[in-house]
Order: C-alpha cells, then structure tokens, then sequence
C-alpha cells in the first residue's frame, strides 16, 4: 500500500513537472503553442508596456520570454523613421510582440499593403489546387499548377487571344511571372479585365514578351488573370472564399479588399472580381497573422487551415529568378539576412517578414514613397540584430 501511495506520490509530482515544463516552453520557447485571439477579443500577447518604452525590468523580461534586445530593436525603429509619411513597424518574437511603433497611426489604423496582396491571392490558389491535396472543384474539374487556362473552359473572357503563344499560358506561370505578361503598371482605364486580356486598344498585354516559362517578368496584369480564373473555378470571388476559408479563422477580419471592374467602371466591363494584385487594406497587426499563420505553415491553434505543401511551392524560388517563388518574395542569395526569410512585399515598403528559424514575424506599413538603395535590407538586418 505504502509503495503504491509512494507511485501515485511519484506520478502526481511528474505530470505537475511536466505542466510547468510545458508552461515555461510556451513562455520561453517557440510560439507553437500560442496563437492570438481576434482583436476584439484581446488579441496578440505583448511584452510592452501600454504605453511607452518599457522599464530596465520589462526589458530584461522581453530578452528572457522572446529573446529580443529591446534596445538593438529600436534602433530599426529609429531607422524606419527616418522615411517619410505615416508609418508603423510590428515585432512578434515566439509569439510575443517585443517591438510596437507607429507615427501619425495606431495599431488600428489600416494601411494599403499594395502588392503584399498577392501572397493573398497566391494562397487562396494553394487551397484549391490539386497540386496541394485538393480535391474536385464545385464544378467538379480539377485544377493544377500545370493547367492550361487561357481557353474557353477557364478563362473564356481571354477569348480571341492577340497572341497565340497565351494558350500555353499555366496556373503556374501567372503564380510565378513567368507568363510572359511584362508591364508592372496596373491594369488601367474603364475595362481593366480587358486591357489585362489585351483586349483594348493600346494594350501592350496584346503581345508576350517571352514565349510563358521562359522568363521572369513582373506583371499586374498576369495577376490580374488570376482573379476571373479563381471565380470560375470555385464560384467565388477570391477575397469571399479567402474570407471564410482563411482570414475568419484566423481572426484577420478587420481588413477591406477592393474589387477591380464591373459595371462601376464600363457599361459591359468584366467584373467586378478581387483586385487580385493589389488594395488590401489591413492594420500591422491584421497583416502580421497572416504572416504567423504562414510562420506555422498554415496550421491555426491545432487546424490544418493550408496545407503545408502549398508553402513549399510557393517558397522555393524558381530558375528564372533567385528570390521569388509562387507570389511571394525569398530572401536573395547574395545577401546576409537569413536564408529562409520570406517577404510579401507592397508599394512604399508595405511588407511582411516570415523567418522560421528564428520564430520571428514583423510588418513594417507606410505611406512615405522615397527610400534610399539598401533601405529595406538594413531594416531587415537591424530586426534581426536585435533576436539573442
């Protein structure tokens, strides 16, 4: 009896070691156990005093729990505000934000992130490609990284093609410009759809640049495509299924996509679809859990939300250009920021920054719309600086 009370004793005090193992694992260690709650419900756990710097002691914390130097870290905060405009830099070191700024906003002011909206529509693809473990579409075809679209069973509004080299034109190519679509500006004027197809006078989308495969060439346009296809494919414009899919999931709700096209702009424009390449408007906080769902390769609080193939895909940089992979941008070779670094970039350096091997998320947001050459990379270089 004695010695079974003394096992009982003996497991007791083991599974309580275990819980605070656990307990201070979470604090201390990676972020794999914490995800934030949505905003209005308290949102992302912060070491930072409500307001102010932090104290000697709250510093000593941040560099304890996160592993941040809290001091180093604001020097890439005196850095970014040195451009000009409304601005803001986010921090999330194992699941804790270390480092909060903002000029002229908070961290509920909504910023543009311009082009970071294409790793938003590259992975609404990864969740209905068959490449990822996707079943049949609600029309029951599949789709793939290899399919052909630019025909009339997918993208019918492409139809008659000013360029017979466009039907060869693959999901794959659009995700990774290599289209053969050039022309960074936006699709402009009253049919944008139209002028992306080639379809308006004057479209320099009439004609490929390089047969698609061959080259890398940065296009809105080539994006732009992506939009009329996912609707197609699934029945839904790409920001309601991403929506319900992804962004209600994860609480992202607090941001505001815009669409692109439809009678709004010309009498018989195509449309309106999900500006696919650009004009998602969201908070550094908002964009920063799309980032650390991304950091968890798309697991949320123990749910597979994107499989985690997808990212695979969509990481690995393509032969026709070092630093970029499925819409998203990789750290490039020959710099000395971290090798798995992953970036969504925007207009005016509306960025978002993954690096898993240090359990780092941050987001920098602005306006401002002049940076010197080297201006993002010693930003990059200063955050992670900062992590012990």
């Amino acid at each position: 009896m004695i010695a079974m009370r003394r096992a009982l004793l003996l497991g007791l005090v083991i599974v309580a070691m275990a819980a605070t193992a656990r307990a201070k694992a979470t604090e201390a260690g990676s972020s794999a156990a914490y995800f934030p709650t949505p905003e209005e419900r308290g949102g992302w756990r912060s070491l930072l005093p409500a307001s102010g710097e932090p104290s000697a002691s709250q510093k000593a914390r941040i560099l304890e729990v996160a592993g941040v130097d809290w001091d180093r870290l604001r020097a890439a905060w005196d850095h970014n505000a040195k451009a000009p405009g409304q601005t803001g830099l986010l921090v999330i070191r194992r699941g804790w934000i270390v480092g909060e700024w903002y000029r002229d906003a908070d961290h509920t002011t909504p910023f543009t992130i311009f082009s970071s909206s294409k790793s938003y529509t590259s992975l609404a693809y990864g969740l209905i490609l068959s490449d990822f473990g996707n079943g049949p579409l609600p029309n029951g075809r599949s789709l793939s990284l290899d399919t052909r679209v630019c025909n009339a069973d997918w993208l019918p509004e492409s139809l008659p093609l000013p360029d017979p080299r466009k039907s060869e034109i693959t999901v794959r190519h659009l995700l990774t410009m290599t289209s053969g679509l050039g022309e960074q500006d936006p699709p402009r004027g009253d049919h944008p759809f139209e002028w992306a197809f080639g379809h308006v006078p004057g479209s320099p989308m009439a004609t490929l640049k390089d047969r698609p495969g061959d080259r890398f060439h940065y296009s809105n346009a080539g994006v732009a495509h992506l939009a009329p296809l996912f609707h197609r494919a699934t029945g839904e414009n790409i920001e309601t299924y991403l929506r319900r899919r992804v962004l209600e999931p994860i609480g992202e709700t607090q941001i505001l996509w815009e669409l692109l096209g439809g009678p709004a702009t010309g009498d018989d424009a195509i449309g309106p679809f999900t500006m696919a390449y650009s004009r998602i408007h969201a908070s550094a906080r908002q964009h920063a859990r799309f980032c650390y769902l991304a950091l968890h390769r798309g697991e949320w609080a123990g749910t597979r939300i994107v499989p985690a193939s997808y990212y695979d895909f969509a990481w690995t940089p393509i032969a026709a250009k070092k630093d970029y992979g499925g819409l998203w941008w990789t750290a490039h070779p020959t710099t000395e920021v971290p090798r798995d670094l992953v970036r969504t970039m925007g207009r005016a350096q509306n960025n978002g920054y993954i690096v898993p091997s240090l359990d780092l998320v941050f987001v920098r947001v602005g306006t401002g719309e002049k940076y010197p050459a080297g201006w993002e990379k010693d930003l990059v270089l200063k955050v992670v600086a900062a992590v012990r």
